[in-house]
Formats: structure tokens, sequence, C-alpha cells
């Protein structure tokens, strides 16, 4: 009875770990990727909804159906924001970005549309290896297959790309790579970057491979505004000055509140049309409502202000993960390793390859046993990775929710299971 869509749906990952935190509520979670819960901006909120609600026709118009494409104000602010991230701004005009700027509900319905535009059964898609484990889902469950590309430190290695996309076209399989596919700040699940020498080149490959139709390059920038210290690298969308490959897709979800449930991204004139046909079937605009929230904390310096907030926030406890990590694991490197967030949400926590972390092990076992749990590895890989392997040893640790206390307690009965399961106590 089913569509071959519903038939390979399935049922996603994130889905099997929510109901685990649910049955277990005395289990600590270093898993779920959500916000800290008193990091939301009530007060700034508040004042927003007052300032729509006391006037009449403000209050009627923001609870009114609005556009599918978003509230024309609210994409112009968004184009002016995104113009100003580019290294060079003279000569953009933030009315011409406005009008390829698409709000939607969240990133993921963005996400969604355009899998949903470009994914034929059989078709290609290129992604880092780990990635975001939600879309690769998706992608598959659309047939697509998905090669990862290798990363390191710095995120995709673009020479394992290089390979793989000669490798394509000398197969005769070119045509069918319809998108490179990059979480470029603070990558979920590794929470590294792209490094900002690796940015201009991705796109000149993409643009290199696009010989009888585009390859895109979606830059999922998810986690863009939420770097600790420094300036934040230009992004792929600036390294696109013909505004024809690069899609760039962001979220209010981190930055301001995942409750609003509101996202945009900038896609190329070729395909605007046609992701916003898809859009208008799903729900001819996102929440009204919302949209005029997040532009009254835009033009109020709310939002800027939140944004500083939930940075120190983020900061203070990723020290908190990393430094119980070396406090109670620090003798056992390299056998065991782990990066150090710059900014976002995520710790990437490796054990050696003889140890399997995935949702059936031993390990896993053992802390549900222990009282916590994580993002297996095994989700955030695709079947196939050019030149690499499914890293089965790894594993995803997210500080957003638990305070800090509760956070330090959760790193210390992983650390316990770790150290016995090496035989190291």
């Amino acid at each position: 009875m089913l569509s071959r869509l519903g038939h390979d749906a399935g049922r996603p990952a994130i889905s099997d770990l929510m109901r685990l935190a649910l049955a277990r509520p005395d289990l600590i979670s270093l898993a779920a990727g959500f916000v800290d819960q008193h990091s939301l901006p009530v007060a700034g909120a508040g004042d927003a909804w007052h300032d729509i609600m006391d006037d009449t026709a403000s209050a009627r118009s923001a609870l009114q159906y609005g556009t599918t494409q978003g509230d024309p104000v609210l994409r112009y602010a968004l184009a002016q924001r995104l113009v100003a991230e580019r290294p060079e701004t003279a000569g953009i005009d933030p009315a011409s970005v406005a009008e390829r700027v698409l709000v939607t509900t969240g990133s993921q319905q963005l996400l969604y549309l355009l899998a949903e535009a470009l994914i034929d059964p059989g078709d290609i898609v290129i992604a880092e290896a780990p990635t975001y484990f939600v879309f690769l889902d998706l992608l598959i469950a659309r047939g697509a297959h998905v090669i990862g590309v290798p990363i390191d430190s710095g995120g995709m290695c673009l020479s394992h790309l290089q390979r793989l996309l000669e490798k394509l076209a000398a197969e005769g399989r070119l045509d069918r790579v319809k998108m490179i596919y990059s979480v470029s700040e603070h990558s979920n699940p590794s929470g590294l970057s792209l490094a900002a020498e690796r940015r201009g080149p991705l796109v000149e490959i993409a643009r290199k491979f696009s010989v009888n139709h585009p390859i895109y390059v979606l830059d999922d920038a998810a986690y863009r505004g939420l770097t600790f210290d420094g300036p934040e690298a230009p992004s792929l969308w600036s390294h696109d000055p013909s505004d024809e490959l690069v899609i760039h897709a962001r979220t209010f979800s981190k930055t301001l509140s995942p409750g609003v449930k509101i996202g945009y991204g900038v896609v190329p004139q070729e395909l605007f049309g046609t992701i916003l046909a898809l859009k208008g079937h799903h729900d001819f605009g996102s929440s009204n409502l919302m949209q005029r929230l997040i532009l009254k904390m835009i033009e109020s310096g709310q939002y800027d202000a939140q944004i500083e907030k939930v940075k120190t926030v983020y900061s203070s406890k990723a020290a908190v993960v990393t430094e119980t990590l070396e406090a109670t694991l620090g003798d056992l490197k390299p056998a065991v390793s782990w990066t150090t967030p710059r900014g976002g949400l995520y710790v990437w926590f490796s054990l050696p390859e003889s140890i399997r972390t995935s949702r059936d092990s031993v390990f896993f076992a053992a802390c549900l046993e222990e009282g916590v749990f994580y993002v297996p590895g095994e989700y955030c890989y695709p079947g196939q990775v050019e030149g690499g392997h499914r890293e089965l040893c790894r594993m995803r640790l997210c500080y957003g929710v638990p305070p800090e206390s509760v956070l330090k307690e959760g790193v210390q009965r992983l650390a316990r299971v770790v150290r016995r399961t090496l035989g190291a106590d």
C-alpha cells in the first residue's frame, strides 16, 4: 500500500534515541542535539510579542497567512546580514539577494525540499564522512547513492573529493552527481569547521565538474554565528560570486530558539522557482507570526544579544566536557581522542578501532548500565567512503541540554566505561 518513498522512509535513528531518553529519565543524555533550556530568550521574545500584539493592525497582519517565500521585510533584513558577512560587499545589492531568500520551517525543510527537487533513485550525493545523519537518512530514503569523503581537522579532504569526481567521470557517472554537501561550521557531528583555505577551492571543484548540469554545493551553515572567539571564515556562499552553485542554508533554531521553527536559505536562481513551488505544496509558507517575531528581535538588537549569550553558554559547556575528558582519560591518549570545539554543540570522540560504539554494541549497553548515552558514530557514515571506511569506534557527544554539573557527571560516567573497556582501571 505504501509508495516507494513511504516504504523506504524507515524509522529515523534519532527517533530511537529520543524514545530511549523518554523511557529512561535516569540517563544522562549526551546525544540529543538540543539547545540549552535556560538560555532561551524568554524576555526578548516576550517584548517582541507585545510589540506585535499591542498594535491591532500589526497583530492582525501577523496572525494572517503570509507568502510562500516569506515576509519581504524579514527577507530583506536577512539579505542585509548575509551581504555584510561577505568579504567584499561593494556592488552587492541586498534587494537582489532577498529575491532568492526563502524562509522555511527550520532549515530541515529546505534540506527536504532540495532532496525532493534534485534526487531521483540512483542519483549521487557526495557528503563529508561523517555527516549530519538526519539528512543522510532522508537522502537514502529518496534512493540516493551517498558517497562519503573523509575529513581531517580542516574538514572535507579536497584531494579525495577531486579523485572521486574524476573516477565518477571516468565511469560515465558524473551526470548522476547532483550535490556536494558540507556542514561547514562546527559540523554536526564532528564539531569541526571547513578550513577557510578549502572553501573557495571546494566551490571551484564543483564548478569544474559541472559539465552538463550544475553540481550544487549545499552549504549547511546551521551553526554559523556560534564561533566562540574570533571572526568566522567567509561562507561557501561568499565564494560563489556568480550565485549559480552554492545553496546556503541557515536556521534560527540554534542561535535563537528551536520553538520558532524558522530557517532560511539562499537558492540559485535556476533552482529557486522549483523549490518555491514545492514549498507551496508543503505549507503555503512558514509561520507568519514567528517570522514577525524574529524580525522584531532583529530590529531591536535582541537577536544579536542572544547570539552573544549562547556563545558564552556553549563555550563554558564545551570547556566542561573537554576538561573532564582530559582529567579522566588524558592518560589514555592517543588510544582515545576527541575534538576541541571552537563553536557549536559537539565533541567527536574516538576509541581504538577494535571497539564498536554502535547501538547494538557491548560498549553502548555498558554505557546505558552506567547511566549515560551518546549518538553512535555509525549513524553518521554513508555506506561508501571514498579512500576510507565507516568508523564504528566513534561517537558524537552533545553538550547543549544538560547543566554543567550534569555534563561533568555524564562525561565521568562515560569515562568509567571507557576505562573498564580498555582495562585501564
